[in-house]
């Protein structure tokens, strides 16, 4: 049995996971289901949701794997271009 003070329960932002050294504590306990597969499909670009849904967790996984022959990187952008991208889509 491990001590409290012995528990790895890493980061509770997925971002913290880009880095070289938190990388395979990522690839240790994210979990790889359906829903990975369907982001992985050809007709798939955007990811959109709420916040704390998981994004970020599924983007750092991807830009940090080859998984499933996917090519991904992250792509942050400001609240007014969400807005005008929002829009284009109405």
């Amino acid at each position: 049995m491990l001590k409290v003070s012995d528990l790895q329960l890493g980061y509770s932002d997925a971002e913290n996971y880009r880095r070289r050294e938190n990388k395979e504590l990522l690839n240790r306990v994210f979990i790889r289901n359906k829903y990975l597969d369907q982001l992985c499909e050809p007709g798939i670009s955007f990811l959109i949701g709420e916040k704390g849904t998981g994004k970020t967790a599924y983007a750092v996984f991807l830009s940090n794997n080859d998984y499933k022959n996917t090519i991904s990187s992250i792509r942050y952008i400001r609240e007014t271009e969400y807005k005008k991208f929002i829009a284009l889509k109405t």
